[in-house]
């Protein structure tokens, strides 16, 4: 064997050397417990390192995160409270003009898809303001009566001696006249009593119909009589623009309410949050929830001293005591109220009532089955009144209430069988 040969060989044996007694010390190591050994000194050549395991490798983690003592606490993130504005942009003040403008020239359509598409794309007060108004349209929609009539061609019969009766209707009989007049009575003239009969010109009868029917309506108080002697009047004389602004000027009213009851029981209950939201509900809310924002703003230490975590100063200098602002307690339930129980006083009252509402059925029974008795329907309308009025100043039950919505439904009913100036 040459030379060559031998330190080749030496050098395997070596090699092997080096892997048996890494190999025995690492099986060593696996018996006996502790720390690992670390060797330092660079690997030799051909041997193989493995890095450390991550057990053995310390942890570097900041004090504050592992509690040591004396690390400041960690202060959780501030948050800032920002107040509700209650400002309204100059566009905004535009559209809504826009809406109540088309309100007022009784384009209700187009004003309902204007206001429900502000809704939709503002908030804060801007959103207030239109969902009032949509509010406002919807009540509109909803008491506008539907059967609008046509106005009656008046007519002047000039008698012999001289006197003028203004009449909706003037029938020709055998010897005699039959006049319905405009003061909502009916009587009979004999032709040879009868000078003229002639026309009166639409816009002058318009004019004369006005007149009448505006005098009559400025004495009406109650919000009821005012919609059914009103409103619908109106409507029935063929006057729809008057009368309509007559029912803008109802829902300005702040017992116009009461006036829903001819819609019936259920339809008056569903538009009473619309009826609330027209008058203000929505925007009163919001006030008094930026009213809210802005004290608990007050109340609440600047963003600096939260994160540093000091106490604010008051006026002399002194550190003040850090206190937690103030919470206000929640609002207390209203005590539940024990249901109203039907006193005597109550049960006569409403015996009373019945009797109103029976009397009235006679009246309006009698005027549709004898014509010359249609003098009984003012006084089922005024008997039905008077019933209205005991139940106003009675306790808000469940039976009162349902019991104004049947006599305002038909006092509906016999309006619409009354003269044009039956008042």
């Amino acid at each position: 064997m040459d030379f060559k040969s031998t330190c080749i060989l030496i050098s395997f044996l070596a090699l092997g050397a080096g892997i048996v007694k890494g190999w025995s010390d690492a099986e060593k190591n696996k018996r006996r417990p502790g720390p690992a050994v670390t060797i330092d000194t660079y690997p030799g050549p051909g041997e193989i390192t493995e890095p450390a395991h991550s057990e053995e490798l310390p942890e570097t983690t900041e004090p504050a995160e592992r509690g040591e003592p004396g690390a400041a606490p960690r202060q959780p993130p501030a948050i800032t409270l920002k107040p509700i504005d209650l400002a309204i942009s100059a566009s905004a003040e535009a559209r809504l003009g826009e809406i109540s403008s088309s309100i007022e020239k009784h384009r209700l359509p187009d004003a309902a898809r204007a206001a429900r598409e502000m809704v939709q794309n503002s908030d804060g007060m801007e959103r207030e303001k239109a969902r009032q108004l949509e509010a406002r349209i919807l009540l509109l929609q909803k008491m506008e009566p539907r059967d609008a009539g046509k106005a009656p061609a008046l007519k002047e019969v000039v008698q012999s001696n001289k006197s003028v009766l203004v009449c909706t209707s003037v029938e020709k009989r055998s010897g005699s006249y039959k006049l319905k007049l405009i003061s909502g009575g009916v009587t009979t003239v004999a032709e040879d009593r009868v000078k003229e009969v002639r026309d009166i010109d639409p816009k002058e009868g318009r004019r004369i119909l006005l007149s009448r029917i505006s005098k009559r309506v400025a004495n009406l108080e109650d919000p009821l009589d005012f919609y059914l002697r009103g409103v619908r009047k109106y409507y029935r004389l063929g006057l729809a623009d008057e009368g309509y602004v007559l029912l803008t000027q109802l829902l300005d009213r702040n017992d116009a309410d009461l006036a829903l009851s001819v819609l019936g029981e259920e339809e008056a209950e569903s538009l009473l949050p619309y009826w609330n939201l027209a008058n203000g509900s929505g925007i009163a809310a919001l006030e008094r929830k930026a009213e809210a924002r802005a004290e608990e703003i007050a109340a609440t230490p600047p963003a600096h001293l939260v994160a540093s975590g000091e106490p604010p100063s008051q006026p002399g200098g002194s550190q003040a005591a850090a206190r937690p602002p103030a919470r206000k307690p929640p609002p207390r339930r209203p005590p539940a109220r024990p249901a109203a129980q039907a006193t005597p006083a109550d049960s006569s009252a409403m015996a009373e009532v019945r009797q109103l509402i029976s009397k009235a059925n006679a009246y309006y029974t009698n005027a549709r089955r004898d014509e010359k008795k249609r003098g009984d329907f003012k006084k089922a309308y005024e008997t039905l009144r008077s019933a209205q009025d005991k139940l106003s100043r009675m306790a808000s039950t469940d039976e009162v209430r349902k019991t104004r919505a049947r006599v305002a439904t038909s006092m509906l009913d016999v309006s619409k069988s009354l003269g044009f100036f039956d008042f």
